[in-house]
């Protein structure tokens, strides 16, 4: 006998519950024979960091970005690897990057970039120009006898330093000053903005002023061998059109 409760239903509802039935067991069996499916996992976000990880230096993309952007090699055979420096019986051991010859403008105070990821290994924060007197003895002297390293860093000016990982050293030269908070032991990204443009190191620095502005930029694969060492000017710009990528 059919309780007196039911015979109220409609027919509908037989046919609803009946299909309600039917899911519960399907859902059953599929779960018995492939297990319950795991929720897909939640997207997670890495924060940009303003300074680059050891693991993001390991990463750096192949080749060197010109220290300044959009840059070119120098034009004239004279600012490459290589070219004599008569004023102190040697060669120039690195790019020096000039106004009209690189390709785009380059004032006093013209952001200078990591031309590839490493750490920082020298930082001239504080930094102080030789004075008048000192300078002419300093001239005197490489004019004499030529430079020797101790010189040729006090001619650089004020320098930055950046180890990548292959072991190479970019040297830059000539800054008029870092960026802030930069140091020793900072790992930067290429592409970071490490320095400025300047004239420290030369005489017109010396004077006091901010007129003959450049960058000089040079590649150290060892404690004595820099890239375009023993090169003509052609081979060093053969060489150089692989080793720069950009941008």
């Amino acid at each position: 006998m059919i309780p007196p409760g039911l015979t109220r239903l409609k027919p509908g509802w037989y046919v609803l519950l009946a299909l309600v039935l039917y899911a519960a067991v399907v859902t059953t069996l599929l779960v018995r024979a492939y297990g319950q499916a795991e929720p897909a996992p939640a997207e997670v976000v890495t924060p940009t960091e303003p300074t680059a990880s050891p693991a993001a230096v390991a990463e750096s993309p192949a080749g060197l970005w010109f220290p300044v952007p959009g840059a070119r090699l120098p034009a004239s055979d004279d600012n490459l690897p290589g070219a004599p420096r008569h004023y102190r019986h040697g060669v120039s051991q690195g790019f020096d990057f000039y106004e009209g010859d690189a390709g785009v403008p380059l004032s006093y105070g013209t952001p200078v970039v990591a031309a590839a990821a490493g750490q920082v290994v020298r930082a001239d924060v504080a930094y102080t120009e030789i004075d008048p007197r000192a300078w002419e003895v300093l001239m005197a002297d490489v004019a004499e006898a030529g430079a020797d390293e101790a010189q040729l860093d006090r001619l650089r000016g004020r320098q930055v330093w950046i180890r990548t990982p292959d072991g190479s050293v970019l040297r830059y030269g000539h800054l008029s000053g870092t960026r802030t908070g930069l140091r020793v032991g900072s790992n930067v990204y290429q592409g970071q903005v490490i320095g400025f443009v300047g004239n420290s190191g030369t005489d017109r620095a010396v004077a006091g002023g901010q007129d003959g502005a450049r960058l000089r930029f040079e590649i150290w694969t060892g404690e004595e061998e820099f890239f375009g060492a023993g090169l003509s000017a052609t081979e060093v710009r053969l060489a150089a059109a692989t080793l720069f990528v950009g941008p």
